[in-house]
Formats: C-alpha cells, structure tokens, sequence
C-alpha cells in the first residue's frame, strides 16, 4: 500500500468501486430488514408492580417496619422466582414449557429505598406475557400469605397486553448498524481489490516502479475515434 497517496487518489478508488459499495450497501440492508420484519419473532414484556408493606399493626407505619420490608425485598423476589411458584403458574396457564423457561421469562426488580417490586415477563405472545405476570403475582401473594403470614402485599397495577412494547428485536438500531457496517465493508472490500491489481494507474505509479521520470502521456482516445468513425459511416 502506498503510504503517500493523496486523498485524491483514495476518492478516486471510492468513486471507481462506487457501484460495488452501492449494491453491498444495499444488499445487507435490505437483508437485514428482512430479517428483523419476516424471521425474527417480536419480544414483548409484560409488567406489573407488587407493594411489599408489613406493619406491626400500627396505624402509622413507622421506620422499623419499612427498613425490615426492604430487607426482605430480595426475599419476596427469590420466591416469585421459586421454581414451586412456576410449577403452580405452569398449572393455572395450563402451559406447556418447564418451569425452568418459565423462570427465564420473569424479570424482578425493586428501585433502591423501595418497597414496590416490579415484576415483568417476556414473551412472543404480549396477552400470553401479561397473562403470566398477573397470574405470578397472584401466587406470589398468597404464597407469602400462607408460609410467611404476610398480608400486606397489595397489587398495585395489573399487566395489559396492549400496554405490552416490544423490546426486542430494535429493528432500527439494527438496520442502522448494519447499513454503516455495510459501507465500511464495501468501502474496505473497494480498496482491497484495488491494491491487489498490480497494472499502473497512473504515471505516477509507473515512475515509482521504475524510477524513472514521467516525460508525458498518451490519452485514451479509442472510444472517442470510434465514436467518430461510426458517425462519419452515417
């Protein structure tokens, strides 16, 4: 590779390679597309939020209480992941999948200082998504309600299947970054292909090889003569 071409030069292979960096370009994008429209299945997420308060009693909750429901959030959150709870879930849904799976879909999360967890599950199927959180949810409250005799566990939104977004696959990030890698691409394929042609392109090039002086150049001018012999015949 030529460590002192011009950009020029560098511009002039682009432009010679153009229609190669064009199809390239247009080619993994539209493949893409097609990809993230027709092959892959859309992922929608379902969530519900969970309020965790259990008092002495008391009118007025007080410190106490709402540091002990914070240490036990990460507790109520092992359970709604319990493989027990998913097994009751499966059975209520009537679902086919293990319990396993059925875990990998659930997503629990708590904000720091809070006692509201947020329970979100993923799937194909928004009204299969939203239907297994509410279900969980309601499991989950009274299975701490009969093993732990907790009572205050309060549902505070129920999931929605057309409140469901798509969160994977993001089509158009990835068409984006594929169209920019397409052109990086055809570019790198562009300058490839030029510096494994050995010919000289330029008198410039002949004189570095073989060090001698360009004294001048003969154009092109076959087409030109041809164009003109054509036109005389006429």
């Amino acid at each position: 590779m030529n460590e002192n071409m011009s950009f020029k030069e560098l511009y002039a292979i682009v432009r010679h390679r153009f229609v190669l960096i064009l199809l390239i370009t247009i080619g993994v994008t539209l493949i893409t597309g097609f990809v993230q429209f027709k092959v892959v299945s859309p992922t929608y997420q379902a969530s519900t939020q969970v309020l965790v308060h259990e008092s002495d009693g008391e009118e007025n909750s007080n410190l106490s209480d709402i540091q002990r429901n914070l240490q036990y959030s990460s507790t109520f959150q092992s359970i709604m992941k319990s493989t027990a709870l998913m097994e009751e879930v499966k059975a209520e849904l009537h679902l086919s999948e293990s319990a396993s799976s059925l875990k990998g879909k659930v997503i629990t999360s708590s904000e720091n200082e809070s006692e509201i967890i947020t329970v979100a599950v993923q799937d194909h199927d928004p009204a299969k998504a939203a239907e297994i959180a509410n279900t969980l949810v309601n499991k989950f409250e009274k299975e701490v309600d009969e093993r732990m005799n907790v009572q205050g566990v309060h549902i505070l939104s129920e999931a929605k299947a057309s409140e469901s977004p798509m969160i994977k696959p993001a089509r158009l990030r990835n068409m984006v970054m594929a169209f920019g890698a397409a052109v990086m691409g055809g570019i790198t394929l562009a300058f490839f292909l030029h510096f494994l042609d050995d010919s000289c392109k330029s008198a410039r090039q002949l004189s570095e090889r073989t060090g001698l002086p360009c004294l001048g150049s003969v154009p092109d001018v076959q087409k030109g003569r041809n164009r003109g012999i054509k036109h005389f015949g006429e």
